[in-house]
């Protein structure tokens, strides 16, 4: 190996780790509210704080979600792999749970203000 290539080895090593570092930076901010979106359509955005059960049922299939001490999950769905099931509780801003038979989003949003400095 010559110099430049260790050169660019350590900046390709450090850009993954500032990468890396970022994406720990956002996960960890908690979020406050959940966003639940059918087919690209918003279906309502609740609090993280207030503990409820949100069911989505329409002509894509039926889910239930819950919502309690700021994290929410997926409880049931009758698509065939369940796999959005599988997912664990999302409570930080960024993170979701995607029911891709039915065209389900579910994401944790946090306040405005902070996601847009942290993007920009």
């Amino acid at each position: 190996m010559k110099k430049r290539d260790m050169l660019l080895l350590i900046g390709i090593v450090a850009a993954a780790a500032l990468m890396a570092a970022f994406m720990q930076l956002i996960k960890m901010r908690g979020g406050s509210e959940l966003v639940v979106t059918v087919d690209g359509e918003l279906y309502g955005r609740y609090s993280l704080f207030e503990d409820r059960v949100i069911d989505v049922e329409n002509a894509l299939g039926y889910n239930r979600i819950i919502v309690e001490k700021g994290s929410a999950y997926m409880e049931a769905a009758d698509c065939p792999d369940k796999y959005c099931m599988t997912h664990s509780p999302i409570s930080g801003a960024g993170e979701s749970i995607i029911c891709l038979p039915h065209r389900l989003v579910v994401s944790v949003t946090g306040k405005e203000s902070e996601l847009d400095a942290i993007t920009r």
